[in-house]
């Protein structure tokens, strides 16, 4: 019964293994990725009809979201890392209004992470955001506001720790 247990779990991989890495291919057709981009995992997913753009030697981790609306860019620079459970909108409700009535306030805006940021496992990233160079967000963030660079931050919202000894 082992051998056989063992023989379905190595197919059920294999086949799912294949499911994402085709559509990881579907994206970089979709969207500008560069070649050394690194899907970190499975279940990572991009939609919208916007532009995701992503630079060299930058992966993204299991179970993340990028969401590009029409109009929107997301951009994201070299050698970043983006951690597990990442997500990243380009719109997005407004919290401070009355849910009962149909027609919702949103906020729309781009996203820009620029060279060297490590983004931190289970992090939000709010429309209209710009990370700068060099920076840390701590697990568990919201980003809500621009991050300065060689900055560190975390929280809900993410507020500056302190700024890189470099």
């Amino acid at each position: 019964m082992k051998l056989g247990n063992n023989l379905l779990s190595r197919i059920l991989y294999r086949l799912y293994f294949y499911i994402w890495s085709s559509r990881y291919k579907n994206y970089r057709k979709q969207y500008e990725i560069d070649n050394k981009f690194i899907f970190n995992g499975p279940d990572v997913r991009f939609y919208g009809k916007g532009r995701i753009i992503i630079d060299e030697k930058t992966h993204i981790g299991s179970y993340s979201t990028i969401q590009s609306v029409e109009g929107c860019i997301v951009h994201i620079g070299k050698n970043c890392r983006i951690s597990h459970n990442v997500r990243i909108y380009t719109k997005s409700e407004i919290a401070d209004q009355d849910f009962s009535k149909t027609d919702l306030n949103k906020k729309i805006g781009n996203v820009l992470i620029n060279d060297h940021v490590w983004v931190g496992v289970n992090t939000y990233i709010n429309p209209n955001v710009k990370i700068g160079e060099n920076s840390v967000i701590g697990a568990n963030s919201v980003v809500t506001k621009d991050v300065p660079k060689h900055c560190i931050v975390g929280g809900v919202p993410a507020k500056i720790i302190k700024y890189k000894d470099i």
